[in-house]
């Protein structure tokens, strides 16, 4: 075969298969697939006839030495064997989140990539997404002034996990964002969860986390009617909410706050409890949009060509799980 294949991808379900046709826009060579389920891999060969060549087996994939990198599209509680094997047979690797549930098979991971100085990324997209880069150039510009809370919502009606709970799910996705929205430390205060179809897996939960002084709610569900997704960030100054189902103003500023004024400034024989609003005018932010899941699989390649440390590795994903396990 005159190709020299260097990506293969496992998993090729729901989530793989979006993978597997971003990496069709990336790379104009064959991607080898794997899935214990012919039939996903049958469907991806159908539909991408000139782009994909069907491994017979996990092993095929691990001896092949014209691949240099591979992606795992699959349940975390399979992760950790694949994971090791893969950076064993020396190829760099990229997980999808959560890599595991387990912080010792993680920890192991880690070292195992180090041992062999391989990349092992996890795949938290939000940090490629265009609207949460501007974000952060905005807070980092004080725009918003002193941050005094964050809210978070995460809510869709399904896909309902059967391996994992939806903080672990869901929230881990936004406290990936707060880790890269703020050069802080974070700590759970308290996880509450709900859990409505089954006894062991929380459905809908909400985490109290502390992003150095600054309180920030987030909640996550997969029983919810209506799909959310909205970032609430309230300054001093102005507040700002990204609202990622609104199609025309995804990103907005508003200029307006509340304050109590000092006791100082009371007229005399006046006292009043009422907070001071100002409303000032809304600013709707236009940014170029692109695709997330492209910059970070192109974000891969080039970490792995160049053997450097993503900024999603090993580390960054252990110190979320910390925090959600």
């Amino acid at each position: 075969m005159n190709n020299i294949h260097k990506t293969a991808l496992i998993g090729t379900g729901y989530w793989g298969s979006i993978i597997f046709n971003t990496l069709t826009k990336i790379t104009n060579k064959k991607i080898f697939v794997f899935d214990k389920n012919l039939e996903n891999s049958n469907l991806l060969k159908k539909k991408f006839k000139n782009k994909t060549h069907i491994a017979k087996s996990f092993e095929e994939i691990l001896t092949n030495k014209n691949i240099k990198n591979i992606i795992l599209a699959t349940h975390p509680s399979v992760n950790f064997n694949l994971g090791k094997k893969v950076l064993d047979n020396n190829k760099n690797l990229f997980v999808e989140k959560p890599i595991v549930s387990n912080i010792k098979k993680l920890r192991k991971l880690i070292k195992c990539a180090d041992l062999n100085k391989k990349v092992l990324m996890g795949g938290y997209i939000y940090l490629f997404n265009s609207y949460i880069k501007k974000i952060k150039s905005i807070i980092e510009s004080n725009e918003l002034g002193k941050i005094k809370y964050i809210e978070i919502q995460r809510k869709n009606l399904g896909p309902i996990r059967n391996e994992i709970s939806s903080h672990l799910d869901l929230g881990s996705h936004d406290i990936s964002i707060i880790k890269y929205l703020f050069n802080t430390k974070l700590q759970i205060k308290n996880i509450i969860k709900r859990n409505i179809l089954k006894k062991n897996i929380s459905d809908i939960s909400s985490i109290n986390l502390k992003v150095g002084k600054i309180n920030c709610e987030i909640t996550s569900s997969w029983l919810n009617p209506t799909k959310e997704r909205k970032i609430m960030i309230i300054g001093s100054k102005k507040m700002l909410l990204f609202d990622e189902m609104n199609g025309s103003n995804k990103l907005r500023i508003f200029n307006k706050f509340a304050y109590y004024p000092k006791l100082s400034k009371f007229k005399k024989n006046y006292i009043s409890n009422k907070a001071r609003i100002y409303l000032g005018k809304t600013k709707n932010i236009k940014i170029k949009e692109t695709d997330s899941l492209k910059n970070e699989l192109n974000y891969f390649e080039n970490v792995s060509k160049k053997n450097q440390k993503p900024i999603t590795d090993g580390k960054f994903c252990l110190d979320i799980l910390k925090l959600v396990t």
